[in-house]
């Protein structure tokens, strides 16, 4: 089951574009494909799959196993160490990964955080629109994106891409309609963005390495 049949069964519509990875492409495992409606998901250690696709269900995969897609709706994906995917997506839930995880692809979520351990090599974009992304001594080939989240690089993480937050909408309180809640950009002394940082709303800047100040560009 494709992500848009996803949506036709669950009367969300929701568009998630995923671009090509640069590093090797996750072959078929000998465990097939994954794909259910209602439940969820376990790949256990050295275990291989093609698809994993849900609609209500969550995805947990142990140490040195790997997929090709991981594509959910309603659910979390769940990364022990040394995990291998071509890209994940999900609509409501986070992504969390162990040490070593390497992704071909993409990683994003609509609401959920993204959050990988030590070593992740990333050769897509990572994006969030509710939710915070950090990364420890991480190599990202692309882009890094958020609307309403935190954005912590530490360790020696290296971004060859852009940094983005994107421009907020207002939202809905007791008082009335807001946009006051300011994200948080963490950049250590040795991480590096090579691209730029985009700011498209204000955004509170922790950067211990000054030279990531020249990095800044103000759009809002």
């Amino acid at each position: 089951m494709k992500f848009s049949q996803f949506a036709v069964v669950t009367t969300l519509v929701t568009a998630v574009v995923l671009s090509a990875g640069a590093f090797s492409r996750v072959t078929d495992g000998p465990y097939g494909n994954i794909d259910k409606v209602m439940g969820s998901a376990k790949v256990g250690s050295g275990e291989h799959y093609g698809d994993i696709s849900l609609v209500n269900g969550s995805v947990k995969m142990a140490s040195n196993s790997s997929a090709k897609s991981l594509s959910l709706v309603n659910g979390s994906i769940d990364i022990s160490d040394n995990v291998q995917l071509d890209n994940a997506e999900t609509v409501n839930g986070s992504i969390e990964a162990g040490r070593n995880f390497v992704v071909n692809g993409d990683l994003s979520t609509v609401n959920g955080k993204i959050i990988a351990a030590d070593n992740a090599q990333v050769a897509g974009d990572i994006s969030t629109v509710n939710g915070d992304i950090t990364f420890n001594s991480a190599q990202l080939a692309k882009s890094i994106s958020t609307v309403n989240g935190d954005i912590t690089l530490a360790g020696n993480t290296v971004v060859k891409g852009d940094v983005v937050f994107n421009k907020a909408g207002r939202t809905k309180s007791f008082f009335g309609w807001s946009n006051n809640t300011k994200p948080t950009l963490h950049i250590a002394a040795d991480a590096v963005v090579e691209g730029q940082i985009i700011l498209e709303q204000p955004v509170a800047l922790d950067l211990a390495n000054p030279a990531m100040q020249a990095k800044v560009v103000e759009r809002f």
